[in-house]
């Protein structure tokens, strides 16, 4: 079993918003994530998606978005991302995939996912302090963030203290980059990273001149990684 990762695939089959309208590189991009996915992911693998999967704005017209990520190789786990409007409880989310004969698809909001030795934290983050376009009103939600990180991890922590279970590598995941527009890791976010022992942290958002703001590599014993599909030339990238 493999994890993969692939982040910001702005799916539209349900609704018209092509997205060969934002550059070249989008050209044929779900036929290429089709295709890169497939020789790229075994039906036993995990694969991340860091938000912004679809452009709908309401669950029902998401429902071919889901239908073709369904249908590609491995399981798929789910954060949300800011386009991600069609969001709505975990429990309408759940229903409508067994509804609609999804069985592949996990989402994960306010809680941990544990696959094989992997055990995921996720929150959908923000804008943090030192980004060029970070204001005063970003604050509350850039703290509400983190405590929304915290609160799944201490989800974790708990769940393997009751069940003993063997340690598991432990990753983090947002949708926003945790990192300013310098390319530097938030401050804060480092810290909770390394109080809760994550050695992987995945992310995406960015796309175009925003990449050029991204951190790639290991920051304080922590391995970042920039998701982006549009980044990744549209293939699942291999964490672990």
């Amino acid at each position: 079993m493999a994890l993969f990762a692939l982040s910001d695939l702005h799916l539209s089959l349900g609704t018209d918003k092509p997205m060969d309208v934002f550059g070249a590189s989008w050209h044929n991009y779900v036929n290429r994530i089709r295709e890169n996915w497939i020789k790229t992911v075994g039906e036993n693998d995990l694969v991340i998606i860091g938000g912004d999967v679809s452009w709908a704005t309401y669950l029902n017209e998401a429902k071919k978005d889901f239908e073709f990520v369904n249908s590609l190789p491995g399981k798929k786990l789910i954060i949300k991302g800011n386009h991600d409007y069609w969001w709505e409880s975990i429990t309408k989310l759940n229903k409508s995939l067994a509804d609609w004969g999804f069985d592949s698809i996990s989402f994960l909001h306010n809680d941990f996912f544990t696959y094989e030795n992997f055990s995921i934290g996720a929150a959908r983050g923000w804008i943090v302090p030192k980004s060029d376009n970070f204001k005063k009103e970003d604050e509350k939600i850039y703290e509400r963030e983190l405590i929304r990180l915290s609160l799944s991890f201490d989800k974790m922590e708990k769940a393997q203290t009751q069940c003993e279970e063997n340690e598991t590598v432990r990753i983090a995941v947002f949708h926003f980059p945790p990192v300013n527009s310098l390319g530097e890791c938030d401050e804060k976010i480092l810290e909770l990273l390394k109080k809760y022992n994550v050695k992987k942290c995945i992310y995406g958002h960015l796309h175009g001149e925003g990449i050029k703001t991204s951190f790639n590599g290991n920051a304080q014993g922590i391995d970042f990684y920039l998701t982006s599909a549009d980044y990744l030339g549209f293939t699942p990238l291999r964490i672990k």
